[in-house]
């Protein structure tokens, strides 16, 4: 039995990841819509979030089988990942120490991207 991986999905899912971290970088947070009657929302979180939810559908409905989508996930969580390293500043604003509650689990992030990543370039899977 073959499995074939669809690299569309792959291709698409990295895709919109990087226009999700596009927005992380590109949108300024002190933008905000207000909606009236005292309902002001963060644009910034506002994209940010439609954005996550747009990238999680996709995986859920396009699914052409059970490693295309895992290994499209794992593309995803690698680019998400390299982009907290080379962007994210890692100091707190307040003080001159770096933050170590980002850094730790930045490490572990990167754990789980590795262990990811040995799991497809182990032998065994087909």
């Amino acid at each position: 039995m073959t499995n074939t991986v669809k690299f569309r999905t792959i291709l698409w899912g990295a895709i919109l990841t990087l226009l999700w971290i596009c927005c992380f970088l590109f949108i300024k947070s002190t933008l905000a819509i207000d909606f009236g009657g005292g309902l002001l929302v963060n644009l910034r979180l506002l994209v940010v979030t439609i954005g996550l939810l747009i990238i999680v559908l996709y995986h859920i409905f396009d699914r052409p089988n059970a490693e295309t989508t895992k290994l499209s996930l794992t593309t995803v969580l690698s680019i998400t990942w390299l982009a907290l390293i080379i962007f994210y500043p890692f100091k707190a604003p307040d003080n001159v120490e770096y933050s170590g509650a980002v850094a730790f689990f930045t490490l572990l992030g990167g754990l789980a991207v590795s262990l990811l990543w040995v799991r497809f370039f182990a032998d065994e899977i087909v």
